[in-house]
């Protein structure tokens, strides 16, 4: 009997340990978009694509155009074919978008990029963000597997014209002096006055 007690003791004490090494060693995993460090450190044998966009200026003047960049690497083992790149412009009162922003490559090898850029015109003040971009590509040609990466978005500053305070301040001489014009008008009228209404003296 005492022998049977101390097996269970045992056991208990066996089972509880696996418990806490369970849960020490067991947490859930929160998984993130990988950045390019990250992808590039991948040992994978499939295509894998990273897009990025970037903006040349980050703050500008409502009007002003923006260049932006698109980069598209293959930091896979294997090519990526039939590869799709869709970009959604924003609402056309915020941006205005001239250039390509859905382009197709017939593949593109490991270790290979692409890179292209189109043109934004600011139409809204505040602070936008363009939207991400999306890639679809597969992995072969003969029963391929569907892959999708999306691009990061870009945020974007809009923000009204400095005011042109040499202008400011020509517009201020110009009317100062229209003003000591009229003054002068007005005085030398009042100095004239008298002179006029004046009458000649009867010999």
């Amino acid at each position: 009997m005492y022998y049977s007690k101390k097996r269970l003791k045992v056991a208990f004490l066996t089972t509880m340990s696996l418990v806490i090494f369970c849960v020490a060693f067991n947490q859930p995993v929160t998984y993130s978009c990988a950045s390019t460090m990250d992808v590039k450190g991948i040992n994978t044998i499939y295509p894998r694509l990273f897009v990025t966009k970037v903006a040349d200026k980050s703050e500008v003047v409502i009007g002003d155009t923006i260049v932006i960049t698109v980069l598209i690497e293959n930091f896979g083992n294997q090519t990526a074919y039939n590869v799709t790149f869709i970009d959604q412009p924003n609402n056309p009162w915020i941006f205005e978008v001239s250039g390509l922003t859905q382009l197709s490559y017939g593949q593109i090898a490991p270790n290979e990029t692409r890179q292209f850029n189109y043109l934004v015109t600011t139409k809204s003040l505040g602070t936008h963000y363009l939207h991400a971009a999306r890639i679809d590509y597969y992995n072969s040609e003969v029963n391929p597997t569907k892959f999708v990466t999306v691009s990061n978005e870009v945020e974007i500053t809009v923000i009204e014209p400095p005011e042109d305070f040499s202008l400011a301040n020509f517009n201020a001489a110009i009317t100062l002096l229209i003003i000591l014009i009229i003054l002068d008008v007005l005085l030398f009228l009042r100095l004239l006055a008298p002179k006029i209404n004046q009458r000649p003296k009867e010999d």
